[in-house]
């Protein structure tokens, strides 16, 4: 781990617990900051260099960069809770069931709201009610972008971008979990749906997991599993947890994520697994990097080789592309014509970033293959091929 990473996580402890590590300042300050940025940790940053009671001597170009990252954090969430106070009354009032994910439930446990900075906010709704969500989403001036099965999206006054869910995960995730849609998570309560806690830990961890094998996570998804066990204070069936994440084949994962986030945020202790993964992450950045993105989508194929790989991403299961395409919901002999219709919209929206991938794909080889489902083995990460909605697995054409 370099001095800006040991730097960044004992800042980031002092940030959630008000104690933490002793801070060494002896660091390139433009690559702490980047590194800061690429995993959307400045407002965190700052706030933990703070309470470390070492901010003045946090070179002067520095807290500038950081004090500008904070008023952004704040201005946003003030945007970001216009918008969903809106939201929420839109849908009440035409009794539409929705659920509020991940960040959105998760921030209120930090020390500030601000602090837990999010792209978007993400809602768990059903797929039937689209044609109201769009009307009331125009309705208050949202914008529709990019959108697919697994999601809607609007871009609301402000820069607040929303994504409308049916399911908690992509049908097709390459880590196979159970967890969809996520209704089963959810309780009724007097002021409305809301996720139990149990689910709540379980999209947190499956969520993460999903994306640490797309092409990787940042250190904010490990602070929030631990802010979600120590901060947020809630009673929740441990042994259910596991229950499910063994279903899901991703408890041995969940186990080493969670001791990471005790190494670097609590008082656990590192180990050449836990630096490894570590590692992995930290140069990850918060949404991961494009060549293991391409690395693990050959790698996680059948075979492991590209054409197997495009194959799957082309040819979507029966699940996802009834998700994406509801006209072929119970009409399986409605399939090839949905492919043929996803084909077309992926090259005339994608087509240079679909070269790009099949060229990236060729320099692969199969040692690199070999390699990485070696390291993510380690990392408790067990692929399986998805299952359809009643059960059955299937493959990527079937």
């Amino acid at each position: 781990m370099t001095k800006e990473s040991e730097l960044l996580i004992a800042a980031l402890g002092w940030a959630v617990t008000g104690k933490n590590k002793e801070l060494s300042l002896s660091v390139d300050w433009e690559k702490l900051l980047r590194l800061a940025k690429r995993h959307m940790l400045l407002p965190l940053l700052g706030d933990g260099l703070q309470k470390a009671g070492c901010w003045e001597s946090v070179p002067q170009e520095a807290v500038k960069t950081l004090q500008k990252a904070a008023m952004h954090a704040v201005y946003h969430d003030v945007q970001t809770e216009h918008i969903r106070a809106k939201l929420e009354k839109g849908l009440k009032e035409d009794k539409i069931p929705y659920v509020f994910l991940k960040g959105s439930v998760l921030k209120y446990d930090y020390p500030e709201p601000a602090l837990r900075t999010m792209c978007d906010m993400d809602v768990l709704v059903h797929t039937e009610d689209y044609p109201a969500i769009e009307r009331i989403s125009r309705g208050l001036q949202g914008v529709p972008g990019h959108s697919d099965g697994n999601h809607r999206n609007y871009l609301f006054p402000g820069g607040v971008e929303v994504e409308f869910h049916p399911n908690l995960i992509h049908q097709d995730t390459p880590v196979g979990t159970d967890i969809n849609p996520g209704w089963q998570y959810t309780e009724q309560t007097p002021d409305g749906i809301r996720m139990t806690e149990e689910g709540i830990y379980l999209n947190t961890l499956c969520h993460l997991a999903n994306h640490f094998v797309l092409g990787g996570v940042g250190v904010r998804f490990v602070l929030d599993v631990w802010v979600n066990r120590h901060l947020r204070k809630k009673t929740i069936d441990w042994e259910k947890v596991e229950e499910e994440l063994s279903r899901f084949s991703l408890l041995d994962f969940a186990k080493n994520i969670e001791t990471l986030a005790e190494c670097w945020f609590g008082a656990g202790q590192s180990s050449p697994l836990l630096e490894e993964l570590g590692e992995y992450i930290l140069t990850s950045g918060s949404h991961g990097r494009e060549d293991r993105a391409v690395l693990n989508s050959v790698s996680l194929s059948k075979g492991g080789n590209r054409v197997s790989a495009l194959w799957g991403k082309i040819f979507y299961s029966r699940a996802e592309m009834e998700d994406r395409f509801p006209w072929c919901k119970g009409k399986p002999w409605l399939l090839p014509v949905a492919w043929c219709a996803r084909a077309f919209k992926a090259v005339k929206r994608h087509g240079d970033l679909i070269v790009k991938w099949c060229k990236s794909t060729g320099k692969i080889s199969r040692d690199e293959v070999s390699e990485q489902l070696a390291l993510l083995k380690r990392f408790g990460i067990e692929p399986k091929t998805p299952k359809s909605k009643n059960g059955q697995t299937q493959g990527g054409g079937s």
